[in-house]
């Protein structure tokens, strides 16, 4: 693991909280959940983004890969990056990737936006309808 991810889990430690990331698999009505616990850093949107257009109702997302790693989330192995293989860590925006958190409904994903750095993926940065 490298000194950016686990200088960015200690601050999500510290600061964030809890999430469950769930991609459905699957045709109705044999559709399964893969769920994995994450630690996030969970925020409302700046002023930036709300006058750039983005719904005021979404919420931020800065989470590691460490437990998606760790879980080998969604399932098997840690594929290799692009652009060899799509990277299956990284949570899809649209309808088969979900956030669960503060006992809501799940929240659909509309922007991913993974940060890679020297072929390694270091940080997730997620943007959910809230």
């Amino acid at each position: 693991m490298s000194a950016l991810i686990a200088a960015l889990d200690q601050a999500l430690a510290q600061a964030g909280e809890d999430i469950i990331l769930r991609r459905t698999v699957g045709t109705a009505p044999n559709q399964v959940n893969i769920d994995v616990r994450c630690r996030a850093r969970v925020t409302a949107l700046s002023t930036e983004q709300i006058q750039a257009g983005i719904p005021s109702t979404e919420l931020n997302i800065i989470m590691s890969p460490s437990e998606i790693s760790a879980a080998q989330w969604p399932g098997g192995q840690v594929p290799a990056l692009p652009p060899f293989d799509v990277d299956q860590r990284i949570p899809r925006a649209g309808v088969t990737d979900k956030v669960l958190m503060r006992g809501q409904a799940p929240k659909a994903i509309t922007f991913a936006d993974p940060q890679i750095i020297a072929g390694e993926l270091v940080r997730i940065n997620l943007r959910v309808a809230g």
